[in-house]
């Protein structure tokens, strides 16, 4: 399920000529480990419905607009008492079911994500999955994204089973794993997986993004989906597992007991395939149309056929496991963990409690070539960004790490950086989250704002995080620490240093694990809700707990529970009373652990 504005790209990594003969002993010796973390749907705690049609359809032209009502827990008829989750694509229109240009849609459906909930680095990743007839149209899909904040495909993709794939990729490897070879199986019959990431060799101008697939294989050497075209792979169960360890990646399916593989072999990580040695998240959806089938893609009904999948249509998914594998695998669970104290973006001489280590965990980035290098003398210590305007009518430039940022804590806080830049230029100082969120702070022209004197001289300015944030900014998962943006075509040279956050909370927990660790929130049930929702959460050992309630500024909006608990699992109530329609966060802490989700009150 790729997340390009392009159709599919497919190009091979000659490496893959070496995989025949790195199967070997090594994955017939490895191992299964203990479970790490499984999903099995009593409730939709982890993850988060997405909304809309995305930006021309997901990206793949798909036809669908992704509603959270199309997302349940129910009860499998078929097993008493095991829940699953049940997505629902419909025929359907109506008010503000419509594309990014408000063109209306005819169908919808959900996909749902773990982003900022659970993430997985390695280990055995297995589903359990029943999906509808396809026919013509349908796409269902489970398959994950690096929690990068980097772009698509430099984040990485991870897809653990794919249907609804055109005839062009059904019919070139269907002489193999279950196929008859006379190009004839139809969408319901056949099963793929696929990974992709970012290599310079695979950018060309039909693929500029430089998108790799090893799915992509035109001489039918190495590709296996698996086929059964005598009872088919539709309203029935099959198991898909990713074995991922940090030399290779191997895909199966197993139908009635019998595993298939996927591939020739195990496809083997390195250098230019990094991107699997990152946590990535889960995503599950069935989609409708689109570049990855037969039927036509959004905004172009004559690229394809109609769509012909008999609606309402439902994909189950039973189970989500993971367990390790040769020894690796790593589960998280809530955004990354908080920055303690202070953090150093770019500073030498200022000491920080933590810093982003520019080449390794962040990068600078100038937006789209509008400024070029300067010679400024710096601040303080060797090193300074300083920048021309290259004369584009605007510039922009900022400071990315590679993962997200957790700057919770730094609600009473501040951004400080120096800066030395004409009086008569307005400029803007922001951040972005890993949602796309973005938020400014204006410094006007010739005007002294957050205490920065412009005189000729190096100055600097404080902005307390209260401020920077504005009401939307998710503190908890940063992409851009920092943002530098003029808009107004101003034609000078400028530099920056020092930059740095302080007056963030000490003590906060260390780097979140697997459940073995029996500590955190477990549950916010209803969510949305209105006017009370049930906090759950659990405990390795006695300790001093408090609960309470914060708003997207970082304020405490109600404290839930501040006494000495027991261990084990534990439970409370919090009504919203008189509190406005918005998110809130929930905060456990007992000692130095604590633990934060999200919920959403709609009145």
């Amino acid at each position: 399920m790729t997340t390009s504005s392009t159709s599919r790209p497919h190009f091979v990594n000659p490496r893959l000529a070496l995989l025949g003969l790195l199967l070997g002993a090594g994955v017939l010796q490895a191992q299964v480990g203990p479970v790490l973390w499984q999903e099995d749907f009593n409730d939709l705690e982890n993850w988060i419905a997405e909304t809309g049609n995305g930006s021309w359809g997901w990206g793949n032209g798909e036809l669908q607009y992704y509603s959270p009502d199309n997302a349940e827990v129910v009860e499998l008829a078929d097993d008493p008492g095991n829940m699953a989750l049940r997505i629902t694509a419909r025929q359907e229109s109506g008010p503000g079911i419509v594309d990014q240009w408000g063109n209306a849609l005819n169908y919808t459906s959900a996909r749902l994500n773990t982003k900022s909930k659970v993430s997985i680095r390695h280990g055995l990743v297995e589903a359990r999955v029943k999906v509808p007839d396809l026919n013509v149209g349908g796409w269902p899909a489970l398959w994950m994204l690096g929690t990068s904040t980097l772009g698509w495909p430099r984040c990485g993709e991870l897809d653990i089973m794919e249907m609804g794939h055109d005839s062009y990729f059904r019919y070139l490897h269907d002489g193999h794993n279950g196929g008859e070879g006379n190009d004839t199986a139809t969408v319901n019959e056949m099963v793929a997986a696929n990974a992709i990431f970012y290599s310079d060799d695979a950018v060309t101008p039909e693929n500029p993004s430089g998108g790799n697939s090893i799915a992509w294989d035109p001489d039918d050497d190495y590709c296996r989906p698996y086929y059964n075209q005598s009872e088919g792979l539709t309203n029935r169960w099959l198991t898909y597992r990713l074995y991922w360890d940090e030399a290779e990646l191997r895909f199966t399916v197993t139908d009635e007991g019998t595993e298939y593989d996927l591939y020739e072999s195990p496809f083997p990580t390195d250098s230019t395939s990094a991107e699997f040695q990152e946590p990535f998240y889960l995503i599950c959806n069935l989609a409708v149309g689109g570049a990855l089938t037969d039927a036509y893609n959004l905004g172009d009904p004559g690229s394809g056929q109609p769509v012909s999948m008999s609606f309402p249509a439902e994909m189950y998914v039973d189970y989500i496991r993971v367990s390790q594998w040769n020894g690796q695998g790593e589960v998280t669970l809530g955004p990354p963990v908080q920055v303690s104290e202070s953090l150093g973006l770019f500073t030498e001489t200022t000491e920080t409690t933590e810093t982003l280590e520019l080449g390794t965990a962040a990068e600078i980035y100038v937006w789209e070539g509008t400024l070029i290098e300067a010679d400024i003398e710096p601040y303080e210590g060797d090193n300074v960004l300083a920048w021309q305007n290259a004369g584009m009518g605007w510039f922009g430039a900022g400071i990315m790490s590679m993962q997200p940022t957790n700057l919770f804590g730094f609600a009473d806080g501040h951004l400080n950086f120096n800066i030395l830049i004409p009086a008569d230029v307005t400029f803007k100082i922001g951040i972005i989250d890993a949602w796309g969120n973005q938020n400014y702070v204006e410094f006007p022209a010739n005007t002294t704002v957050f205490g920065l004197e412009r005189n000729g001289q190096w100055g600097q300015a404080v902005i307390p995080i209260e401020t920077l944030r504005g009401q939307y900014m998710d503190l908890r998962m940063l992409s851009y620490e920092f943002v530098v943006l003029e808009e107004h075509g101003a034609n000078c040279q400028f530099a920056l240093d020092n930059i740095y956050y302080d007056g963030g909370e000490t003590g906060v927990s260390p780097q979140p694990g697997t459940l073995a660790e029996d500590f955190g929130l477990t549950g916010v049930y209803p969510n949305p809700f209105n006017p009370s929702t049930t906090v759950k959460y659990q405990l390795p050992a006695s300790a001093q707990v408090q609960v309470g309630v914060y708003d997207l500024q970082g304020r405490l909006v109600s404290e839930l529970l501040n006494e000495r608990q027991p261990a084990g699992q534990h439970q409370l109530n919090w009504n919203a009373g008189n509190a406005a329609s918005g998110v809130y966060f929930i905060q456990m802490q007992a000692g130095q652990l604590r633990d934060t989700r999200k919920c959403l009150l709609v009145r």
